[in-house]
């Protein structure tokens, strides 16, 4: 007879399985509609791209992002929350947790997308690890950390995220400002400066890229981060590369294009061309429902149509123009100052890159906070060693299953976000929308260097009001109802997802279980007397395995056969 731990075999818990498969892609959607379309907000409110083509453009590059760069590994404990000792022989226990961590994260994100609060996926999913991590082991066995980890860390990110953001996005939007967008000659200015910037974006996003690891081709790349983890050179020469191979082909190629597309376009310097429309909300909801009556369609069209616009109807909504009955947001667009709609256009054109190169970055890095959990239920579902991890492997087609879904959630979702934010939130145009995504870049950057766990969401929102302060109206160029908004959104967002996550685990872990004696469900523990017989005290739960604890088996001297 040998002391061992009991392994449950994980195909006891299919169920577990099934589920996780459905709420990663339940996740999964939810960042696209919300986080996502955060993102590519300011670049559809400045017109620089229409709601169709953010959507078909965002998705391809997410798509393509979560597949080809997203991490082969990721971290089975999010963020280092919880000590994954504490679930040693238990791993069937950290299964059904990272089940209730998706669902808490994706019933949240998908209810504040519905009610148009932009919240953070990254914390929703962090928040949802320490519900279940505090309903299995209570308070002490998270990992409240300090101010540059674990979960005060996440609070200090914050106030700090949005700061950063809004420094490096008014720094990027000042020089513009004063170069280019007050001279008399605005539009071969920004013509001239165009390939600088492609240098120093592509430069930029590309370096980010790679410090986040690049996903499955981090082994090549560990030796080029920053710090004590290796020479960072090799990784800036790389950047460097591709930032030049944009900076020349913008300026040999893409800026003859331009100028001699915009050159005749009249230079209105109120920019009515790219402002947000005044509209009345019920009178487009009257013209769009009249354009599309169903009266004189055939059946098989009237029901097709109604299921795809049931699905797509979204990407036909306007997300850009202003209630002209709202005179608190007439007065936020009329505070901010305009510029000519040529030079604008030529901004544009960079917001289009800027924003096809985040989707890129972001579909690489995100997809982890959708997939993450459900690649863990995997793992242990077809691993019965009992052993826990800190890592485990990311199978290919999980990554292509969240990143599809995140490209579906933008599709189908991602307008409801639009709507609430960019002119929303102050008047955005293709200079400012260039500043603001330029800034968020930088300041995820500067936090991931530094080991601070920002969120890209918060990022773009402290950027898009820093930048929407540099205005002869200062503080009412602000939509201040909206700012609160998000600013509540994110600071509900931990405990709420942690809250649904740690009800779920309670309920399941700690229901009444029916009691088996006949060792259908397994082999019945035995106990062991002083003269070496053994036998059975009790009846043991079914299915069994659930929150056995070390000190259980000791205490109760389970022998198993060896």
């Amino acid at each position: 007879m040998a002391l061992e731990y009991r392994i449950v075999p994980k195909n006891r818990y299919w169920w577990i399985l099934v589920l996780g498969f459905f709420f990663a892609a339940y996740d999964a959607f939810g960042i696209g509609s919300n986080d996502v379309a955060n993102s590519f907000a300011n670049a559809v409110s400045a017109k620089s791209l229409t709601l169709k083509q953010a959507v078909v453009i965002a998705g391809v590059m997410e798509f393509v992002g979560a597949l080809f760069l997203g991490s082969s590994v990721t971290d089975t404990v999010r963020s280092n929350i919880i000590d994954p000792n504490d679930y040693d022989n238990q791993s069937d226990v950290l299964m059904l947790g990272m089940l209730c961590a998706s669902i808490g994260s994706s019933v949240w994100v998908n209810m504040a997308t519905k009610f148009g609060m932009p919240v953070s996926t990254t914390h929703a999913t962090i928040g949802s690890v320490i519900g279940f991590g505090i309903a299995f082991g209570g308070a002490d066995s998270i990992n409240w950390g300090a101010w540059d980890d674990g979960v005060i860390g996440i609070v200090v990110g914050w106030g700090i995220a949005p700061v950063l953001a809004g420094m490096a996005a008014v720094a990027i939007y000042l020089i513009t400002d004063f170069t280019v967008l007050r001279t008399e000659d605005s539009f071969n200015r920004a013509l001239k400066i165009f390939p600088v910037y492609v240098f120093f974006s592509f430069m930029l996003i590309s370096f980010f890229m790679f410090y986040k690891g690049f996903g499955r081709y981090e082994s090549t790349f560990q030796n080029m981060t920053w710090g004590s983890m290796g020479n960072p050179w090799p990784m800036i020469f790389i950047a460097a590369g591709v930032g030049l191979a944009g900076g020349l082909f913008t300026h040999f190629f893409l800026v003859r294009y331009l100028r001699k597309k915009y050159q005749d376009l009249p230079d209105d310097p109120d920019n009515v061309i790219l402002s947000p429309s005044k509209i009345d909300p019920e009178s487009a909801v009257k013209a769009h429902a009249e354009a599309n009556a169903p009266e004189k369609w055939p059946w098989y069209k009237k029901y097709a149509i109604t299921a795809f616009n049931y699905l797509f109807g979204g990407l036909d909504k306007d997300v850009v123009s202003i209630d002209a009955n709202d005179a608190h947001m007439v007065s936020v667009h009329e505070s901010a100052k305009s510029y000519g709609t040529r030079t604008e256009k030529i901004f544009s054109s960079m917001q289009i890159f800027t924003s096809s190169f985040s989707a890129l970055a972001h579909g690489s890095n995100d997809v982890a906070n959708a997939v993450g959990p459900f690649s863990a239920v995997f793992y242990f579902w077809n691993n019965d060693s009992g052993v826990v991890s800190s890592k485990s492997d990311v199978p290919t087609w999980i990554l292509a299953y969240g990143g599809f879904f995140i490209s579906l959630g933008l599709a189908i979702q991602g307008w409801r976000m639009m709507a609430v934010m960019g002119n929303h939130l102050t008047k955005i145009t293709p200079s400012r929308g260039f500043a603001m995504e330029m800034g968020a870049v930088v300041a995820v950057l500067i936090a991931s260097d530094r080991g601070l766990p920002v969120s890209t969401t918060q990022c773009i929102i402290g950027a898009t009001i820093a930048v929407g302060l540099v205005n002869p109206g200062v503080w009412r160029a602000i939509n201040w109802r909206m700012a609160f908004v998000s600013f509540t959104a994110w600071v509900i967002t931990v405990p709420a997802a942690g809250l649904v996550s740690g009800l779920i685990f309670s309920f399941v872990a700690f229901s009444p279980k029916i009691q088996d004696c006949s060792g259908a469900f397994g082999e019945v523990p035995l106990i062991s007397g002083d003269n070496g017989t053994t036998w059975q005290p009790f009846c043991i739960p079914r299915p069994y395995g659930f929150m056995y604890t070390d000190e259980f088996y000791t205490n109760a001297s389970i022998l198993v056969q060896s």
